[in-house]
């Protein structure tokens, strides 16, 4: 028997019962069927700024300068394209998203980690690194940041922004989590509302609702940008198929969205108590769908896992310049069942 600890999943059932109501019921009309906008529906994106203004930090988002992504990662290449090309070195965590360092790798940009601390990147080392490497932007997740949970407070955002504009670095914010960050409390302003000149800001609904629906989105800061975003998505694609970013808009609009939120974030809150009981303190949790399990043997720890039957985030890719797994990433949702994941959490437990 196996346990999947692996992959960062929302609990899916009862989005997917709202789901096969809501395709039940949905009122079907030709429009569908057309060519679609490049950049998505306005309905559809007025409904994601106010998404955006409950639950990712914004005060303001003009939905005129949101695209409509085929999940949030689309999102992010087409910001990495929009701001490196093949050669030039992009700044980021040095542990970071290894699903976005991938395709900063296929882009042929060069990753270069920024070191980090409880709260995430710190100014004063993404200084050093713009200054050592000329780099031109960089790659930051202020909010349950991925692989580690960390979340900056309001000083190290500031203190971000602050040598962004001072070395005129362009941030593409990475921004999936934070509607479970903010859960139960306000919250803190994101970097793209604090640097709305210089950020880049994609997000999406695949950690709240299910990747499978690729609701995703990204906030151009300009209208120049905004234009030449929107006609490479209209080069690749012709426009994104319409049916489910309308009916997630919905969601977002009568706050059917807002309570699957609420019940998702009841149930991680739940079970990062049960993985920090089963784990031990050591295990760094902030309520969000994953853990970090700081460990110096994390390449051994997790052969020893995968011969056990548990599979956990593989460590290498997590580094945003390589070398030696430095934790383990464990994801506590794609188990949908309590009762599964405590028996993997615990056969875990067993071989660390």
């Amino acid at each position: 028997m196996s346990y999947d600890l692996a992959v960062n999943l929302p609990l899916r059932a009862a989005p997917t019962a709202r789901l096969r109501e809501a395709l039940a019921s949905f009122p079907l009309d030709d429009g569908l069927l057309g060519y679609p906008a490049a950049e998505g529906s306005l309905a559809v994106r007025e409904a994601i700024a106010g998404w955006m203004r409950r639950h990712s930090g914004f005060v303001a988002v003009d939905p005129r300068r949101l695209l409509l992504t085929v999940g949030a990662r689309h999102g992010l290449v087409l910001a990495l394209e929009e701001t490196c090309a093949p050669g030039d070195t992009l700044l980021m965590e040095d542990l970071t998203f290894h699903g976005f360092r991938h395709g900063v790798l296929a882009h042929g940009v060069r990753p270069a980690g920024v070191a980090m601390d409880h709260e995430g990147m710190l100014p004063t080392a993404l200084e050093e690194a713009a200054r050592r490497t000329g780099a031109r932007a960089a790659y930051i997740q202020p909010t349950l940041h991925n692989p580690t949970t960390a979340t900056m407070g309001l000083a190290r955002r500031e203190a971000i922004v602050d040598v962004a504009r001072r070395h005129d670095l362009t941030l593409i914010e990475g921004d999936v989590y934070a509607a479970m960050g903010w859960q139960g409390g306000e919250p803190l302003p994101a970097l793209g509302e604090l640097a709305p000149e210089r950020v880049l800001h994609a997000g999406g609904m695949g950690k709240v609702l299910g990747p499978g629906l690729r609701v995703g989105w990204l906030l151009a800061p300009d209208d120049a940008t905004h234009h030449r975003l929107t006609e490479s998505l209209r080069l690749a694609t012709d426009g994104l198929a319409p049916l489910l970013p309308a009916i997630v808009a919905g969601w977002m609009a009568d706050g059917t969205a807002d309570g699957l939120l609420g019940t998702l974030a009841a149930s991680m809150r739940d079970r990062n108590v049960l993985a920090r009981e089963i784990l031990g303190a050591r295990l760094r949790t902030a309520g969000g769908m994953h853990a970090w399990l700081p460990l110096d043997d994390a390449d051994d720890a997790y052969e020893r896992a995968r011969a056990a039957g548990v599979l956990v985030t593989p460590p290498v890719p997590l580094n945003a310049e390589g070398g030696p797994g430095r934790g383990l990433r464990i994801c506590l949702g794609a188990e949908e069942g309590p009762a599964r994941l405590e028996q993997g959490l615990a056969t875990l437990a067993g071989v660390l």
